[in-house]
């Protein structure tokens, strides 16, 4: 079924009335697809950080890629000229500013498209180069996923969760009753499949819960896990339910990772991280770590590569308002708990808890909201090979050559040197911070956004050019 949208010309003048504005003027071009003549991109997208280790950096292979510029704002974004005494007045000082504003989380680089998740509930597809708009689609909900995009009998399709992180009364009650199954989500909830060309509306499918972790596509299948309990597999052309299996957990933002044939997800009430055969939707395992605050364990999207399965939980302590940062390896066959590291303590963060691993070349990097700092650990057994303090995070990091880049919370992308942690270069944004918005690099152009509803085309020696701002 196909929903309102804002026309062209109404969106055009909105941007414009809002004071925000895209590359070179940027531009609306209905009629730009994605496909010919963009062979040197990903053709596909199928999960959350492109791949299972999160690893979200694509260089065409054989050629030397022009690096691109541009930023897009979507309407109501914070204009390029607010200062920051402007920004506390009009948005800080009225409203209760969330991480989980704007552009969420990353965004997925397909065929000279950039798919842009928003959470004003709009999925909008711009040019890789230049960054002009060619489609948009409204969910009549939050977005929260990363785009995934396939090819399919029907075409190349791009597959977003419409869904909120909201608890009805009647649900939330259901906390202080053990065992009980607990439904996250309010309003409109659904998977919907549009083509990637036009964003037309192929299905739709609906759920109770909120769809806010970004599914897999595997094997014709589309899948993912929810805020009803349950993990379930579509029929990606079709959008015809395949199965669905119950796991009790509600699945916040853990987006769906693809492990050999199974697919791990990570839940909360009961916090736990399933994995359930890609195939069947039969159960292969459940870790339970324990010792874990709030809903951390959901909000974390595990990584996997090379057997292993990693992730990161917030610690309870007896300390008020402190908490732990433990990341925790998992094997990929069995679910049993391979390694823990302690990475620290620290002041509890707001909502979301915890930071997303990335894996390359058998090291996890990742981050920690609790002790504001980034590490690089020894996949195999968890050991620290080197910590940095920088500042709050929550995304995945990039890699790209012997850097790795760290997109923080007042809006710095750090880049560090991949073997020691030493700091290269700080890259000041200019017009919004990083909660759990990862940067993806692809063709030497880190594509981001910020929770001030832009998004950038950053080329990745900008990134390591120029003087430290320590």
């Amino acid at each position: 079924m196909n929903h309102p949208r804002i026309a062209m010309a109404l969106l055009c003048a909105a941007s414009l009335a809002a004071g925000v504005c895209h590359a070179a003027n940027g531009g609306i071009e209905p009629a730009r697809q994605a496909g010919a003549g963009h062979e040197g991109y990903p053709q596909a997208w199928p999960m959350y950080g492109m791949n299972s280790a999160h690893d979200a950096t694509y260089d065409e292979p054989g050629a030397k890629a022009t690096p691109v510029a541009w930023k897009f704002g979507v309407p109501g974004a914070v204009p390029l000229a607010a200062t920051p005494g402007d920004v506390k007045k009009k948005y800080v000082n009225i409203t209760a500013v969330r991480d989980l504003v704007g552009i969420p989380v990353g965004v997925s680089v397909v065929a000279g498209m950039v798919y842009v998740p928003d959470d004003n509930g709009r999925v909008y597809a711009l040019s890789a180069s230049d960054g002009k708009l060619a489609w948009q689609f409204d969910a009549l909900n939050q977005i929260m996923t990363t785009p995934v995009v396939a090819q399919t009998a029907k075409g190349a399709l791009v597959y977003v969760g419409g869904g909120n992180a909201d608890f009805s009364y009647s649900e939330a009650v259901k906390f202080g009753t053990p065992g009980a199954s607990v439904v996250r989500g309010t309003g409109i909830n659904g998977i919907y499949a549009l083509q990637a060309k036009t964003g037309e509306v192929v299905w739709t499918y609906r759920t109770q819960g909120q769809d806010m972790p970004t599914p897999v596509y595997h094997e014709g299948k589309v899948i993912f896990g929810n805020g009803d309990g349950h993990v379930y597999a579509l029929d990606a052309a079709a959008g015809s339910l395949l199965w669905k299996t119950e796991i009790k957990s509600f699945v916040s933002m853990s987006s769906a990772t693809l492990a050999g044939n199974l697919v791990v997800v990570a839940g909360t009430h009961p916090d736990a991280i399933d994995a359930v055969n890609a195939d069947t939707g039969a159960l292969a395992w459940k870790a339970e770590p324990g010792n874990v605050y709030s809903s951390s364990m959901g909000d974390c999207a595990p990584a996997a590569s090379g057997g292993i399965v990693v992730t990161q939980i917030e610690a309870t302590t007896q300390k008020p308002g402190v908490a732990g940062s433990e990341e925790i390896g998992v094997d990929a066959a069995t679910g049993r708990i391979i390694w823990r590291t302690m990475l620290g303590e620290g002041k509890v963060p707001p909502r979301n808890k915890d930071a997303v691993p990335m894996i390359s070349d058998g090291v996890v990097y990742t981050g920690s909201p609790v002790t504001n700092s980034a590490y690089a650990l020894d996949l195999r057994t968890g050991k620290v090979l080197w910590s940095r303090k920088l500042s709050r995070m929550k995304a995945a990091p990039s890699v790209e050559g012997g850097h790795v880049f760290f997109p923080v919370a007042n809006g710095t992308i750090f880049a560090l040197d991949r073997k020691t942690g030493g700091i290269v270069n700080a890259y000041k944004s200019g017009n919004g911070g990083f909660g759990p918005q990862n940067g993806v690099i692809v063709n030497h152009t880190m594509y981001i956004g910020t929770n001030y509803g832009w998004v950038y085309a950053i080329p990745t020696s900008e990134l390591l050019a120029g003087k430290p701002d320590l």
